[in-house]
C-alpha cells in the first residue's frame, strides 16, 4: 500500500463551523487538504448559500488552509457549477478557480469523473441538455507541492500491453506531428509497475463500500477518490485535514492509507456519523494489522 501501514493513525473530529476552529490549527502543521465543500445555492439541511455568502466562506477557508499547509503541502477542493435555470450556468465556481489561481497558485487542473451520474431535469428530451457529471477538483499549492504519481500509476491493460509489444520497436508519428517511441512507454510502464494517470479521474459515486453513507448524505463523495488523493499528496504518516468533513469519507481515507486525520463538521447528525466511521475504520485499521 505504498509504505503505508493502517492501524498507525490517530483523528481529531470537531465539531463547528470551519472558520471557528481553523485559526487553533498550528501554521505549517498539514501535509494536505482535500475537501468538497457546500456549493452555492443549493438547499441543504444546514441552509442556502448564496454566491456573495459561499465566496466570502471560501475565500476565508483558503487564506486559513494557505497558512495551515506545510511549505510542501497543497489543498484540494472538490466542487461542480450548478444552474440558475435551465441553460444557464451561475459563475460561482469559475470564479473561485479564477481566483485561486490570482490568489495564490493552481497546481494543475484536474477534475473528478462521475460515470454514473444520473440524469438531470436539464438533460431531459425536452430541454436537450447533456448530463452533468464532472466535478473540479482544484488543486492549490506551490508549483512544487508534494505529489507521488508512482502511489497513483493506473494499471496497464492487457489490450494496451499486447498492441504496444506489437510495435516495441516502432516509433509512430502523430497526426500532431509529435512523434512517440511506443515501445520505450511501454518499457518505462513495466519498470515503474503502470501508466501515468490522466487528469480525469472516472470514479463512479456509487462506490463507496457503506450503503449507509449513500443514504444519509445526498451527494457523499465516493472512498476510492478520497483514498486516490491521500495516496497522491499525503506523504507515509502525513496529517490530512477536511474542513467541510460531512461523514468523513476523506477521514476513511485518511485511516486507510495509514496517514492522520483532522475533521471539522458543523451538522451534528452527520458529526455523529462521521464519528462512528472513523473509529470502525481504525477498529479495523488494527485488527488488520494485528491479527
Amino acid at each position: 500500500m505504498s509504505e503505508r501501514v493502517r492501524g498507525r493513525c490517530k483523528f481529531h473530529l470537531h465539531r463547528g463551523n470551519a472558520l471557528d476552529w481553523l485559526p487553533a490549527v498550528k501554521s505549517a502543521y498539514v501535509d494536505c487538504v482535500i475537501t468538497d465543500p457546500p456549493y452555492a445555492e443549493v438547499d441543504r439541511a444546514y441552509g442556502r448559500l448564496t454566491e456573495a455568502a459561499w465566496h466570502e466562506l471560501m475565500h476565508a477557508t483558503v487564506r486559513e488552509v494557505r497558512r495551515i499547509l506545510k511549505p510542501s503541502g497543497s489543498a484540494i477542493f472538490i466542487i461542480q457549477p450548478n444552474s440558475e435555470k435551465v441553460g444557464k450556468l451561475r459563475p460561482w465556481a469559475f470564479d473561485f478557480v479564477s481566483w485561486c489561481c490570482r490568489e495564490w497558485n493552481v497546481v494543475q487542473d484536474a477534475y473528478w469523473w462521475n460515470p454514473v451520474t444520473l440524469p438531470s431535469a436539464g438533460a431531459n428530451r425536452a430541454s436537450g441538455l447533456l448530463r452533468p457529471s464532472l466535478k473540479f477538483a482544484v488543486w492549490l499549492g506551490e508549483p512544487d507541492c508534494y505529489r507521488n504519481q508512482d502511489a497513483v500509476l493506473w494499471t496497464l491493460s492487457n489490450h494496451h500491453a499486447a498492441s504496444e509489444a506489437a510495435r516495441r520497436f516502432d516509433r509512430a508519428r502523430l497526426p500532431s506531428g509529435h512523434s512517440m517511441n511506443e515501445g520505450r512507454c511501454l518499457q518505462i510502464a513495466e519498470e515503474r509497475g503502470g501508466v501515468t494517470p490522466y487528469n480525469v479521474l472516472p470514479i463512479p459515486n456509487n462506490h463507496t463500500g457503506d450503503e449507509a453513507v449513500i443514504r444519509t448524505h445526498p451527494a457523499s463523495t465516493p472512498l476510492p477518490l478520497c483514498r486516490w488523493w491521500v495516496r497522491y499528496l499525503c506523504p507515509p504518516g502525513g496529517v490530512v485535514l477536511d474542513p467541510f468533513s460531512g461523514l468523513a469519507s476523506v477521514g476513511v481515507a485518511a485511516i486507510e492509507e495509514g496517514a492522520c486525520y483532522i475533521g471539522i463538521e458543523k451538522d451534528t447528525g452527520y458529526y455523529e456519523a462521521a464519528q462512528a466511521r472513523l473509529e470502525h475504520a481504525q477498529v479495523q485499521g488494527r485488527l488488520e494489522m494485528f491479527p
